[in-house]
């Protein structure tokens, strides 16, 4: 069984960090062979802090901010070049929180059998005014998202070609090989380099299933998404 790699990215938000360790501490199920938090606050104090709070984790950390892209592409650099043996790595920001508890194994038998799959994500609450609006993420544009039921893995997903997202979520190693871009908008300039690949997305669990996490920031501490 390949293992998961798990990172997340804290801008020197511990409070949030902390809530959204313990409750993937609770609630991510599967063989997590490796837990990794990127620290991008730039402050290598912070860092050493995190070590000893987090003795679990690896920590990596840079002297200076590199931004959302920046430390996106240099974590993806690292793990296309390294020669690690886990195939999949599960992407978590560091503010959210899950719902319920998720299945890695079965996320993993999913994007296994189905190569072209980039990553299965799990679900937010909406967050902008279109999204509340629409009463949720798929519910803004439900037609874009296809039913899809494997009943030898008994495993729904709602698959689709509208973006790739950072996310809570699952995905193949193989796409760091494809190198996060380094600009403005970089979530959508991924989306069109994975689309040109052939790739496409999916969000876990069936349309009804409702919402598998929470975002709990309140703002984007980021830039270059």
């Amino acid at each position: 069984m390949t293992g998961v790699q798990t990172c997340a990215l804290p801008i020197c938000r511990d409070d949030l960090l902390a809530r959204t360790i313990a409750s993937a501490n609770e609630n991510l199920h599967g063989p997590i062979t490796r837990r990794t938090i990127v620290d991008d606050t730039g402050q290598l104090a912070h860092a050493a802090t995190l070590s000893t709070e987090y003795p679990e984790w690896t920590i990596e950390a840079h002297s200076e901010r590199l931004g959302f892209g920046g430390t996106i592409a240099r974590t993806w650099r690292y793990l296309a070049a390294s020669a690690v043996r886990e195939q999949f790595v599960f992407h978590l920001e560091d503010d959210f929180t899950f719902n319920r508890p998720v299945d890695l194994v079965a996320m993993w038998r999913v994007l296994n059998e189905y190569p072209t799959l980039a990553q299965l994500a799990l679900r937010r609450q909406p967050v902008n005014e279109a999204e509340i609006a629409a009463g949720g993420v798929v519910e803004m544009w439900p037609d874009q998202y296809i039913d899809k039921y494997n009943g030898y893995l008994g495993s729904h997903w709602l698959e689709h070609r509208l973006f790739f997202t950072t996310n809570a979520s699952l995905y193949r190693r193989s796409l760091c090989g494809l190198e996060w871009p380094e600009i403005e908008r970089s979530e959508e300039a991924f989306t069109r380099r994975c689309l040109e690949h052939g790739y496409t997305f999916g969000y876990w669990d069936h349309r009804d299933s409702g919402e598998a996490i929470h975002h709990i920031g309140t703002h984007r501490a980021g830039s270059g998404y």
